[in-house]
């Protein structure tokens, strides 16, 4: 996959914040919610597992201007993982098992004519520039993934991707996601910068971090102003399809 250039629609927006929140998870723990083809990457610490909380702004395909786009939050559940392209490389991005956002356009739209599966849900953000509160409660009531959070922003590092959880939560351009078909999808997140500061959480209730009964605090970030490009990516093939099953 690295080389290749995107394909097919493109989609632009602007991360009015991206907020990254982060734990370091056993990576026998993490395994089982991993589709087949992909295992979980590891840093010295373990495998990060958490949560991308995005404010955007002019949200629209590429060859459009910012004044048609929509204003767009989501959630997206993240796991740092890795697989091998079709030349045996390794190749390392993120899992998203599940997305949530307060726009029905990226609702209808995701998974479909783009990839990215969202489901709804009521999204609150509070953003004063230094502190931040999102809560997000999915709308079908079945659904387990409620999410409180508050978080203030620190100094601004050298690099966070020298910082091992930085270089992934950061620097991870490929995410990954089952369709509306459980069939694997990817998509190549293309930033115009990736600076970012840490951020301090004071407050954290996350139905999907707690199904880990391994994790572990690490360092979580917060981006501004960040203009981004998403394109299609191939996903990873599975083993099964390897073997022409």
């Amino acid at each position: 996959m690295s080389g290749q250039e995107p394909h097919g629609l493109s989609i632009r927006g602007t991360l009015r914040s991206r907020l990254l929140i982060n734990t370091l998870v056993d990576p026998d723990e993490a395994a089982p919610h991993l589709p087949a083809g992909v295992r979980p990457h590891l840093t010295t610490s373990g495998t990060v597992v958490g949560c991308c909380l995005l404010d955007i702004e002019s949200v629209r395909p590429a060859p459009f201007g910012a004044m048609f786009g929509a204003r767009i939050r989501a959630v997206a559940h993240r796991v740092s993982v890795e697989w091998d392209d079709e030349f045996g490389r390794t190749e390392v991005g993120v899992y998203v098992p599940t997305r949530h956002t307060d726009s029905r356009t990226a609702v209808v739209a995701g998974g479909r004519w783009f990839p990215g599966v969202h489901q709804p849900a009521s999204i609150d953000l509070f953003d004063d520039g230094h502190r931040l509160d999102w809560r997000v409660a999915p709308a079908d009531p079945n659904n387990q993934y409620r999410l409180r959070i508050s978080a203030s922003a620190g100094p601004v590092p050298q690099s966070p991707q020298t910082e091992p959880v930085g270089a992934i939560c950061v620097g991870a351009a490929i995410g990954l996601s089952p369709d509306h078909h459980g069939v694997l999808e990817a998509a190549r997140m293309t930033p115009d910068h990736r600076r970012a500061q840490l951020v301090h959480v004071s407050d954290l209730e996350s139905e999907f971090l707690s199904q880990f009964t391994t994790a572990e605090p690490a360092p979580s970030y917060l981006m501004r102003d960040v203009n981004v490009v998403w394109a299609r990516e191939r996903a990873p093939r599975t083993n099964l399809e390897r073997a022409g099953v």
